[in-house]
């Protein structure tokens, strides 16, 4: 049986392993998004070579996260998860959600959503809130798979020129009924 568990992040002493943590994914399949008179549309494809990517600073902005949790196994950091809530619109953002390579599909990345869940519920939120890349398949089924829906896009946040063209911001959200 794995062993793993969960527990607060503290930043002073967690920094550096949430760092060692391959944020990337590769994938042979994207969402291409499609521009139709007003609508957009999401459509499946496959894509040859495929497209890796690893993001460039996953930690964001430790002051301004109201929660973070990493999940650790007897070899170290796993995973983490770190989210705020904005008040405002009762709305809480999971601002990163990383998982090791060889961790996914084990039950990590749900263990780390329902902690956001609770985080959320104890917050007053109506709803969980994220954003992704359309390039990243896998995190977008994930999502769907834990209830997640599209809700949005925004087609000028990523760099045309960077080194994944053509990718786009793509929101996604769950309510939970509070």
């Amino acid at each position: 049986m794995e062993m793993w568990h969960l527990r607060p992040v503290h930043w002073a002493q967690d920094l550096e392993k949430l760092l060692g943590i391959d944020t990337g994914f590769t994938t042979d399949r994207i969402y291409r998004v499609l521009q139709e008179d007003s609508a957009f549309r999401l459509v499946e494809e496959p894509v040859s070579p495929p497209v890796h990517k690893r993001f460039p600073d996953p930690v964001g902005e430790p002051d301004r996260l109201h929660h973070a949790v990493l999940a650790e196994a007897e070899e170290g950091p796993i995973g983490y998860v770190t989210a705020r809530y904005e008040e405002w619109n009762r709305r809480a953002v999971i601002w990163g959600l990383y998982v090791a390579p060889e961790w996914r599909r084990r039950g990590v990345g749900r263990a780390l959503v329902e902690t956001v869940e609770a985080f959320a519920a104890a917050a007053g939120a109506r709803c969980l809130w994220l954003e992704t890349s359309n390039l990243d398949y896998p995190a977008i089924r994930f999502y769907r798979r834990l209830g997640f829906r599209w809700c949005g896009l925004d087609t000028s946040l990523y760099d045309p020129a960077g080194p994944a063209g053509g990718e786009v911001a793509l929101y996604f959200a769950r309510d939970l009924g509070a």
